[in-house]
């Protein structure tokens, strides 16, 4: 069934899913907040409105707009305050910033923020080729929080430097964005199997062989599901994962257990 398909594609032409048609508890674990980059406006009461509709009651958000971090992250934290307990915010932390450590500590000591977005693309570095990440990882663990890394679309976010530095923190957990994307979808998988301190997030991997492959060699535990709004259709994201051949527990375990997992503090 749809093999060689694209998933989008298969589901365009259906209907949105509505919070009535739905009754499963449904956490999203990775969508953002500010301008788009076609530069759309958007707001965090209109981000819980929207995703509201579907069901999804819990939302993780980053900032992408703009090019101060701090003004980013300020953002996120207004969104938390408006909407406590529903939002759930991630610090936008470049590791090549001389304030660094100081953006860590506001963001997760004064902010309580719930984890760290890494984006190389937006902030233009390869992880390979950033000594500093090491410390800037041993200053998050502190704090016991998990990482989401943007992997895929551009050569500066292939997998393998955060599965080698995942690898060197295994007390972190992290969680791949996008299952790699179509560039590395089939290779990260491949390439995560046997390290049990990476997850993987499901927006935008529209390839059906990718996602049949993360069932069936990662499991409901280690897959854990997101929409990347604004920027994908919300009922695409949700509707696709129930082609996988997921019992209803083990969908539990995608569309929310394991973001509840991410989101609690390391002990």
């Amino acid at each position: 069934m749809l093999r060689g398909t694209n998933i989008q594609s298969t589901w365009s032409g259906h209907e949105k899913k509505n919070k009535e048609e739905s009754d499963v508890k449904m956490y999203d674990v990775h969508s953002h907040l500010g301008k788009t980059s076609s530069g759309e406006e958007n707001s965090a009461a209109l981000l819980v409105e929207d995703l509201a509709r579907y069901g999804i009651t819990k939302v993780g958000i980053s900032s992408l707009s703009g090019t101060v971090t701090r003004v980013q992250n300020d953002l996120v934290h207004s969104a938390m305050q408006q909407f406590p307990g529903v939002v759930m915010g991630y610090a936008f932390i470049n590791p090549k910033a001389p304030d660094v450590f100081d953006e860590i500590d506001r963001c997760l000591g004064d902010y309580k923020m719930n984890g760290v977005k890494f984006h190389p693309w937006k902030h233009g570095y390869y992880a390979d080729n950033c000594p500093q990440i090491d410390e800037v990882l041993t200053a998050i663990e502190h704090y016991g929080v998990h990482i989401q890394v943007h992997v895929g679309t551009s050569p500066l976010c292939t997998p393998w430097p955060w599965i080698d530095y995942a690898k060197k923190h295994p007390g972190l957990r992290v969680l791949f964005t996008h299952m790699g994307c179509r560039e590395f979808g089939y290779s990260t998988i491949e390439a995560v199997q046997d390290i049990p301190n990476i997850w993987m997030e499901t927006s935008c991997q529209e390839e059906y062989e990718n996602l049949q492959k993360a069932a069936r060699e990662l499991g409901s535990k280690r897959i854990v599901f997101g929409t990347d709004w604004p920027y994908k259709p919300t009922n695409i994201e949700i509707k696709k994962l129930t082609y996988l051949g997921f019992s209803d527990t083990e969908l539990e375990d995608i569309y929310y257990k394991n973001a509840e997992y991410l989101w609690s503090t390391a002990k």
